[in-house]
Order: C-alpha cells, then sequence, then structure tokens
C-alpha cells in the first residue's frame, strides 16, 4: 500500500471514531420497535375480529327463560322456536334428537346442580358427553332404573311436577315444570337411566341412590 492511500484510509478513520464519540448514546428497552413486526407476538396491530359458533354451554345451567334464546341459538332457530318446539315434545315418550353435545352438557349441569345433594352420586362430565345417544325407540314403555322397572311417562311426571310428601322438615322433590323444558328433563331421564347401569348393563354405574355412595368406591 502506497503512503498517499495509507494516509487517506487513517484519515477516513479518525473521522468515523470522532463521530461514534459524539453520538448520543441511545438506551435499550424491552418495549417493540415501533415499526410493525407482524411476527411479535405481542404485536399492538389490532387482530380481526373471530366469527364464534353458538355456545355449547356458558358455565352456567340454564333454567327457565335462559333456555330459549341459548337453545335457540345452538339450533340456529329463533327463541319463538325454540319454545315452539318444546311444546310440541311429549310428557309420555321421548322425542327423537333431544340428545346432543349442548344437552349433554347441560344435563351434567342440572345434575351437579340441583339433583346431586339430595340424590348423590358420582358424575363427570366426560361421562355425559361420551354417551352415546338414544336407541330409536328409547323413551316408550319402560326402562330400569336403578334396578327398578318404571315407566318412562311416570318418571317424567314425577321430575316435572315433583313430589308434594315431605321427608323431614323438606320436600322430597320440587317440581321442576317450568324451570327445565321438556327437552332438558327426557335428557335428564336418560343420562340417570344410562348412569344408573339400566342401558347396555353397565356396571359399576356412574350414579348411585342416595344413602348407598358410601359404600361405593
Amino acid at each position: 500500500m502506497t503512503d498517499a492511500r495509507l494516509a487517506v484510509l487513517l484519515a477516513t478513520v479518525a473521522t468515523l471514531l470522532g463521530c461514534a464519540s459524539t453520538a448520543p448514546v441511545v438506551e435499550k428497552t424491552i418495549e417493540p420497535t415501533a415499526s410493525p413486526d407482524t411476527s411479535f407476538v405481542l404485536s399492538r396491530d389490532p387482530s380481526p375480529a373471530r366469527k364464534t359458533e353458538p355456545a355449547v354451554n356458558a358455565g352456567q345451567v340454564h333454567v327457565g327463560e335462559l333456555w330459549w334464546p341459548f337453545r335457540g341459538s345452538y339450533l340456529k332457530v329463533g327463541e319463538a322456536a325454540a319454545r315452539d318446539r318444546d311444546l310440541e315434545i311429549s310428557e309420555k315418550q321421548a322425542p327423537n334428537d333431544f340428545w346432543d353435545e349442548q344437552t349433554a352438557i347441560e344435563t351434567i349441569f342440572i345434575w351437579g346442580t340441583f339433583c346431586n345433594e339430595c340424590h348423590g352420586g358420582r358424575r363427570r362430565m366426560e361421562d355425559a358427553v361420551k354417551m352415546p345417544g338414544p336407541a330409536a325407540n328409547w323413551g316408550r314403555g319402560e326402562g330400569l332404573f336403578f334396578g327398578i322397572r318404571r315407566p318412562y311417562a311416570e318418571i317424567f311426571r314425577t321430575v316435572s311436577n315433583g313430589k308434594i310428601e315431605k321427608e323431614g322438615n323438606r320436600w322430597k322433590m320440587p317440581a321442576w315444570r317450568g324451570k327445565l323444558s321438556k327437552e332438558q328433563i327426557w335428557a335428564l331421564i336418560y343420562f340417570i337411566e344410562f348412569q344408573s347401569g339400566g342401558i347396555e348393563g353397565r356396571f359399576p354405574p356412574s350414579l348411585y341412590p342416595r344413602g348407598e355412595t358410601a359404600d361405593r368406591p
């Protein structure tokens, strides 16, 4: 390298060092840069709204007036149509297509919230969700409940109207008419029969009458 070129190179280096010494010091920060970064997990750019499907459950029991818009949303019909649909359901025999993901989950909420206190028995969400749908002729004639055959219409009437007899200082069973829809009652009856071993001969059953639970694992 010639002396002239060496002198130019040294002058350039000196200039760069002088600029670096006068430049302001930039403090480090954990904040993202101002420029948009689509790969940054905490991007400040608003994400587009996502479409949501009708809720299967909303973490609560839907009784009375809460049921109609909730059920109608799942079935993709209006609230009035959901009411009319339930009015057509018989109290003497089960309808078709009453058991689906929504009614299965709703049933376990109903059982755990209202029934378990008096009736006892183990119950889990997966017990209801994994249950197969009822046979085409289910809910007609008699069913097997805790080893006892009883007409479905009688079970429905008991759940709907309750029992007026008293047991100690409390009614044996409150009336659920007007609080549960007919479809909810039929779903509950199916759940009870299936989980008490009356369908498919399941043993051990998941539900037992109150008084026997202490002796079961």
